[in-house]
Order: C-alpha cells, then structure tokens, then sequence
C-alpha cells in the first residue's frame, strides 16, 4: 500500500517503522539525537513547505510533513 505524507511525497507502508507528532517528542533527548544523526548522514527529508507537524520514519530517511500524525495514521487503512 501506498501512502500519501503530504507534498505530493508517497512512501510504501511497508517501510514506515513509525509516526511520530513534533509536539512533545521532538523534544526528547533520545529523539533529538536520533533525528540530529539522521541530518548529518543526509537521511532527512522534507514533504511540503509548511511547518513540520510530524516525522515519518522509515527504512531508509526520516520525512517532516505538515500532516497531523492522525491523518497519516488514518491513511494506512
């Protein structure tokens, strides 16, 4: 299946691992770290122009949409 993340960017459900909202867990030390290691190996993308409202993590990068966590969620069937 396929899902759409928001400026016009597509991924395969089968490689999300997960779904994260900014609020709250951008915050945390583990993920800042996480999300600061996937920056400097260039695994970083971004869908959309908008102010990022969550991540998407998948096999291969970390994508910052402007989509709610709910709606991306919702979309996964």
């Amino acid at each position: 299946m396929i899902i759409h993340i928001g400026g016009g960017r597509l991924v395969r459900s089968g490689s999300v691992i997960g779904v994260f909202d900014m609020d709250g867990h951008a915050d945390s030390a583990v993920n800042r770290a996480f999300l600061r290691h996937a920056e400097k190996e260039g695994r970083t993308a971004t869908a959309g122009d908008d102010l990022p409202r969550t991540f998407v993590v998948t096999d291969s990068e970390v994508i910052f949409t402007h989509i709610s966590t709910s709606a991306i969620v919702g979309r996964t069937g």
